[in-house]
């Protein structure tokens, strides 16, 4: 994997943010805000708590201190090389935590697959049926996200952020049912598919308003849900 390495304003210095080559369109969209709109969102706190599901290399963690620099972010990256990475571009930024493991609607040990474009962010629990055999992967511990927010003692999420290559709609109705009693404010989230967007809008949209982001097509892009103010 070769790496690239940007200066990105961060406060008032310049923070180097490496990340692989071929991540370059991707990792400039994130940190640019392109992907993850604020302005759209309703935070309403200096301190908010901010969750990232599949936090790749750390762009939308640092792109969210930035703009929320007395936020606490929990970052969740399961692949090793990847939360190497993560760890280097975040270390001396205070308020920001990682945790090597993926989140799904179930706990475990499972295998993390490299799609066939070899990228970090492009890693799944699901291989699609027609990938070759012999693709790299690797043995990766998995949790709920409900167990964090239970471990973790939060009593509120004001950002969710869950890029998690097709189990995006788990992850939610997980949280969502096991932890009602937490409200999650604002939820980017990444979709991978037609029927995980139709899923997503429709299970949703009871409780929530949704807004279109960087939408690529039915298949691929991100939508931002903000809870309704009746629902807090």
């Amino acid at each position: 994997m070769t790496l690239e390495t940007i200066q990105f304003p961060f406060g008032d210095r310049e923070l180097p943010f490496s990340h692989p080559a071929e991540e370059a369109e991707m990792i400039i969209s994130v940190l640019g805000g392109e992907d993850y709109p604020l302005a759209a969102t309703r935070v309403g706190s200096d301190a908010p708590v901010i969750i990232d599901v599949g936090s790749n290399c750390g762009a939308a963690a640092v792109f969210f201190k930035k703009h929320h620099p007395g936020a606490r972010i929990i970052c969740y990256e399961p692949s090793a090389s990847t939360f190497e990475l993560l760890n280097k571009n975040v270390e001396g930024i205070d308020g920001i935590e990682t945790y090597q493991c993926g989140i799904w609607d179930k706990a475990g040990t499972f295998r993390l697959h490299q799609a066939p474009n070899a990228h970090s962010g492009a890693a799944t629990l699901r291989p699609g049926d027609n990938w070759p055999s012999d693709l790299p992967s690797e043995e990766i511990t998995t949790r709920t996200l409900s167990s964090e927010l239970a471990r973790l003692d939060l009593t509120e999420v004001r950002i969710l952020k869950v890029d998690a290559e097709t189990a995006e709609a788990e992850i939610l109705q997980e949280v969502l049912t096991g932890s009602p009693d937490v409200p999650i404010h604002n939820i980017f989230v990444e979709y991978h598919g037609i029927a995980v967007r139709k899923f997503l809008t429709e299970e949703l949209s009871v409780r929530y308003d949704f807004h279109l982001c960087n939408v690529s097509s039915d298949r691929q892009g991100t939508l931002l849900f903000v809870l309704r103010e009746t629902d807090t």
